[in-house]
């Protein structure tokens, strides 16, 4: 078994969101679909893919607040407020700013809290939480990558 080492780099974080996304993926595969009534079936894999995702968008604003020079521990971020934080204080994002808060307060409501603590089943929420997670990521590779 392979050693996985801390991501310390924005790059690393970056890249760890995207595994994250993809296990995800993998995992909410498996809840199967009753296509009739639009929803998840297993609520095991709903909620651990959520779980799971969410974790993803996490992990992307971790990267983003590194590269910002916001943070320099990330261990230090516990609480979901903090991440609101220092989205609110970002300087170098721009217009993308305002975005990713509205789409980690989405994918917070969506995955962390409906599906995850109240086991929400529905798919095109659950879907358009997992779309929002994948914007985030690339929203913060785009700036993480720029010179």
């Amino acid at each position: 078994m392979a050693v996985v080492k801390t991501p310390t780099t924005p790059q690393e974080r970056l890249q760890l969101a995207k595994r994250y996304l993809q296990n995800a993926r993998e995992t909410l595969k498996k809840a199967g679909v009753d296509r009739r009534a639009g929803r998840y079936e297993d609520i095991k894999y709903v909620v651990e893919a959520s779980a799971t995702a969410y974790a993803g968008a996490l992990e992307a604003l971790k990267a983003l607040f590194l590269w910002e020079g916001l943070i320099g521990d990330v261990k230090k971020l516990k609480k979901v407020q903090r991440f609101y934080e220092l989205l609110s204080r970002s300087t170098r994002l721009g217009k993308d700013r305002d975005l990713l808060i509205k789409l980690f307060d989405d994918v917070y409501t969506l995955l962390h809290v409906s599906a995850y603590y109240r086991e929400l089943q529905d798919k095109k929420a659950i879907d358009s939480g997992f779309e929002k997670v994948e914007k985030i990521i690339r929203i913060v590779e785009k700036h993480i990558s720029r010179p």
